[in-house]
């Protein structure tokens, strides 16, 4: 499963990060990066959270793997 890691930082300067599971590999790609930003620009534009959000400060897509162990 991958995951989407937004981070911005907030009008009071603190850190505020935004995670997303399930997100598209292709994001990874070249034109990935443009698609991130139009969704972190959105998400400062509507302004959802309880938080304003000022800028954004970068991304990561995180792939973790998980192995059950049944005992």
């Amino acid at each position: 499963m991958k995951t989407i890691k937004l981070k911005f930082l907030t009008d009071t300067g603190k850190d505020f990060n935004v995670n997303m599971n399930y997100a598209d590999p292709s994001l990874a790609e070249e034109d990935g990066a443009a698609k991130v930003q139009t969704a972190m620009d959105a998400l400062i534009a509507q302004q959802p959270f309880g938080v304003t959000l000022a800028s954004p400060e970068g991304a990561e897509l995180i792939d973790r793997t998980v192995v059950d162990i049944i005992l």
